[in-house]
């Protein structure tokens, strides 16, 4: 009798933070951007890419290219985490500054790969109805090589990006729960089933940038001594961190879920980067859209 009083008492005490609790899981649920999920992200996609070393040449570089990462994204209501690996590859055309009328006879093979880490903190006291708000940092890692063999000892290029930026995004629900018909154009008539999507911008701005290049000085570069000439310090030989210049990058995404939590992205992407270097600048800029597929990793 007395284990029966025991438990009971157990049960009275612990019911009102178990409804409580049930309450909470069912407001995150409704909320639509609070319940804790995880996904795996697949994206592809191609873009228009452009940059420029004065260091190296007065050429400057344009043209289409291909887009491909992967990453590991996680939210929930008080915010959201992003890993992501993304790697650009591309043959763009040469160009002299004082010439539009004609390309120059010269192509160069170009890739920029990007390693990030986004962490973003759910911005309640600005919610407001289907808004949504967030604001954080993202610490970004870019790694470019650029190959250009008509340049003779200026035929490859290599440099590293560093930059701790902050960010900023807003969220509209465009999610709606309930069916019927529809009007188009006043005459046809069409079925609307519940949805669950969202359109997101986000914003990055550097606060810290590091950029990795030589100094240009090829009279110090090592001499190739054979098998004994390290490959890693004669490619990176005069090379020297500088901290200067500037990131920014946007993003515009339209987001849809499907019944099994699953769920398909569209994005356009701008990301510019200024870089002036020891010697003469380097600017990059890249639009890019994209198509991601989202994976529920419950």
């Amino acid at each position: 009798m007395k284990f029966v009083i025991n438990w009971a008492v157990l049960i009275l005490f612990f019911a009102p933070f178990a409804q409580a609790q049930r309450e909470q899981k069912n407001e995150k649920k409704a909320d639509g951007y609070s319940e804790p999920e995880s996904y795996l992200l697949l994206s592809s996609g191609g873009g228009y890419y452009q940059y420029r070393d004065l260091a190296t040449s007065p050429l400057f570089y344009s043209g289409p290219g291909l887009d491909l990462s992967l990453a590991w994204h996680r939210e929930k209501s008080k915010g959201e985490k992003t890993f992501l690996l993304a790697t650009s590859f591309g043959i763009p055309n040469a160009q002299m500054a004082s010439n539009t009328g004609f390309a120059v006879k010269s192509s160069a093979m170009f890739s920029h790969s990007t390693l990030s880490y986004s962490h973003l903190h759910n911005i309640s006291k600005w919610n407001k109805g289907k808004w949504k708000f967030w604001a954080g940092g993202n610490l970004t890692n870019s790694f470019n090589v650029r190959m250009n063999k008509s340049l003779g000892n200026n035929a490859v290029g290599i440099e590293a990006f560093v930059n701790l930026m902050a960010s900023f995004k807003v969220g509209y629900d465009l999610s709606h729960e309930r069916s019927g018909t529809r009007k188009i154009l006043f005459i046809f008539d069409r079925e609307i089933s519940p949805k669950k999507q969202f359109a997101h911008f986000k914003l990055n701005a550097g606060l810290l940038n590091w950029n990795y290049r030589p100094g240009y000085a090829y009279k110090e570069m090592p001499e190739l001594d054979g098998t004994k000439t390290n490959p890693f310090q004669f490619a990176f030989a005069g090379y020297d961190w500088s901290r200067n210049g500037y990131r920014l990058g946007t993003e515009l995404s339209f987001t849809k879920f499907n019944v099994s939590g699953n769920a398909v992205q569209w994005a356009y992407l701008w990301d510019a980067i200024h870089a002036p270097g020891r010697f003469e600048p380097f600017q990059m800029a890249m639009h890019r859209i994209k198509f991601t597929l989202f994976f529920n990793r419950k």
